[in-house]
């Protein structure tokens, strides 16, 4: 039943665009370039129009197949067309943000009041008329959260297409894996319309799904998730497996609102700020943009849809470990150049700004709440090399208990040694030292009480070595990620640019090499180093090699593709030779520069 319902979505799609593209640019409803938006020319919009059709389409044939409508999600159905309505009326003529949300939280009414809500805290609260209150509101804010969050996502070609049909293809495993006939037909019919979408959606795209496509994909497959009954009990798999299926969605939301409120825009405005846009500043291709967070959103669905067979206390680790990694990666894409929507209205900073600057930039709260699941990761990881993968529940207990003292003596030590005053992307020896200093104080001043409290055989003492070895490795990652993503990554944001070639391997030399791969808006790529001792030939700076001596200069020339030649300070206190090197240099069409650190005094009026 569910191929079926795939295929008649699939053959829909890929009958109705073509039409609804002929409609669609007849009619002129097409969406011109603008500064703000990414594509460049004028581009039908009504493919969420194909997208609808050939689901319900599939459903209707499936459900005939099959003997009837009993087994169909009347309130599902009723919540997905509205949705698609407000957003077919927001293609035709543009709606206000307001009253977009009106619509969307009708749109959850009409599911939440045919029973489509979360269970989270219904085990948890002995009440189960006072369970529903917070149930029915987290409901609320998922649904609604999740419909914008795909809606913004649907930013460049292909991207919330593929996402979806990816998201659908995992849920519809999950329905598969329970022998669930009624929902399993209508994830097969997303995946289906949403693969058929693609298409003709994929870079380059020859239509786009607008509102009426992404809030419908996204309202969906949120209740989707919610309506999945999950095969673990425990809070973390409940809490765990949507937040994955939805993770790259989540990310780019906060990454966008965030930077946005920074900048004093509205979160809502349109821009070229998103993780595919910074992809694109990373130096990927728009295809390779795209390809590269359909594998993300991939591996995340896939470590969802195995999460439950896993085993629970590897689990505890693995998925906090994949969410901060992610985190880590959106945060160091935040910091790229990219081009920005053009502002609009009073520059001034609001008091909100202002609030969220002082709180992420000189109080460090970012840093300080991603140091609380870092602590709270490393020591449950002590526990469990310790005790094992058998881990029992007695030793968990133990654990947090014990947690609240490993949070105050390491937050102590933290900020007592100034680990909160770096900039992660400048980290220095110095700044290892000082984590170092940091780790093992903070460790010392939790283990006087958390010994005093527990015997050693409740509480194994080697349990805080472990803790010291994986905070501080866990503190120097995260670190040094930005700084190790900047080297890895950097020749993919080069791109085309003259190469060159450094003569002198010295500090200043390094110096010059440093300034260089901090500042790609210069146009180098150097690719080797010269120097007159002969020890450094062959070694390596930052990943560039010491080629040979000056001697070597005009074979160097020769073999090799070089646009210039960097001279740095120190290196010709022999003016001759310099001028021979310079003499070298032009007569093979070479440029020379001369690199200069200078302090220049300015003299005051």
């Amino acid at each position: 039943m569910s191929m079926l319902s795939f295929a008649v979505a699939l053959l829909f799609t890929l009958a109705l665009v073509p039409v609804v593209r002929w409609a669609s640019t007849r009619m002129n409803y097409v969406v011109e370039p603008r500064e703000d938006r990414w594509h460049r020319k004028a581009m039908p919009t009504l493919g969420g129009i194909a997208i609808f059709l050939a689901f319900l389409a599939s459903l209707a044939l499936s459900s005939l197949v099959n003997g009837g409508g009993s087994q169909i999600r009347w309130g599902l159905l009723a919540g997905s067309a509205v949705i698609f309505l407000v957003g077919l009326y927001d293609d035709l003529k543009p709606i206000t943000p307001q009253a977009k949300l009106v619509g969307q939280i009708l749109a959850t009414t009409l599911v939440v009041f045919q029973g489509y809500t979360t269970n989270f805290f219904l085990p948890r609260i002995s009440n189960d008329i006072l369970a529903q209150i917070p149930n029915i509101l987290l409901t609320f804010i998922w649904v609604v959260g999740i419909s914008n969050a795909i809606n913004l996502l649907d930013n460049m070609d292909g991207l919330a297409g593929g996402l979806a049909f990816i998201t659908a293809g995992i849920l519809g495993f999950f329905f598969w894996r329970v022998n669930d006939q009624a929902l399993l037909p209508v994830a097969a019919a997303v995946a289906g319309s949403a693969l058929g979408f693609l298409v003709y959606n994929f870079p380059p795209a020859s239509i786009f799904m607008g509102d009426s496509g992404s809030l419908f994909l996204g309202f969906t497959l949120a209740v989707l998730a919610i309506a999945r009954q999950p095969q673990a009990s425990n809070v973390f798999a409940v809490m765990s497996v949507p937040t994955l299926l939805f993770l790259l969605p989540i990310l780019d939301t906060v990454l966008v609102t965030f930077t946005r409120v920074l900048r004093g825009q509205s979160p809502t405005q349109g821009g070229r700020d998103h993780t595919s846009h910074r992809l694109i500043a990373f130096g990927l291709t728009e295809r390779q943009a795209v390809l590269t967070l359909y594998a993300i959103a991939l591996i995340s669905g896939v470590i969802a849809a195995v999460l439950e067979s896993l085993n629970y206390w590897f689990s505890l680790v693995l998925v906090p470990f994949v969410v901060l990694s992610l985190t880590l990666l959106t945060a160091y894409l935040g910091g790229l150049k990219v081009v920005l929507a053009p502002a609009t209205g009073n520059n001034q900073p609001k008091a909100i700004t202002r609030f969220i600057l002082d709180l992420t930039y000189r109080r460090r709260l970012l840093e300080v709440i991603l140091d609380f699941f870092l602590i709270a990761i490393a020591y449950y990881l002590a526990f469990l090399i310790r005790f094992g993968l058998g881990t029992r529940l007695e030793n968990l207990e133990v654990y947090l208990r014990t947690l609240p003292i490993a949070w105050g003596g390491t937050y102590i030590s933290f900020f007592v040694f100034g680990v909160y005053r770096g900039l992660w992307r400048y980290v220095s020896v110095d700044d290892l030292m000082k984590y170092i200093k940091a780790v093992i104080g903070g460790v010392a001043l939790m283990a006087a009480p958390v010994l005093i409290l527990y015997s050693s055989q409740s509480y194994p003492p080697v349990i805080l070595i472990y803790f010291v070895v994986l905070l501080l490795l866990a503190l120097t990652s995260s670190r040094t990620s930005f700084k190790i993503l900047d080297q890895v990554f950097a020749p993919q944001i080069r791109g085309q640019e003259q190469r060159v070639l450094i003569c002198g391997a010295g500090d200043a030399g390094e110096m010059a090499l440093r300034w260089i791969l901090m500042n790609p808006e210069m146009g180098f790529s150097p690719v080797g180093f010269l120097d007159n001792d002969v020890f450094k030939a062959g070694k390596q700076i930052h990943g560039v090699e010491v080629l040979g001596d000056l001697n070597s200069l005009e074979a160097l020339l020769d073999q090799r593709e070089i646009d210039g030649v960097i001279l740095t300070p120190g290196l010709f206190d022999d003016a001759d030779l310099k001028g021979k090197v310079v003499e070298l240099c032009c007569s093979h069409g070479r440029w020379v520069r001369n690199l200069r650190f200078e302090f220049e005094l300015i003299e005051g009026n």
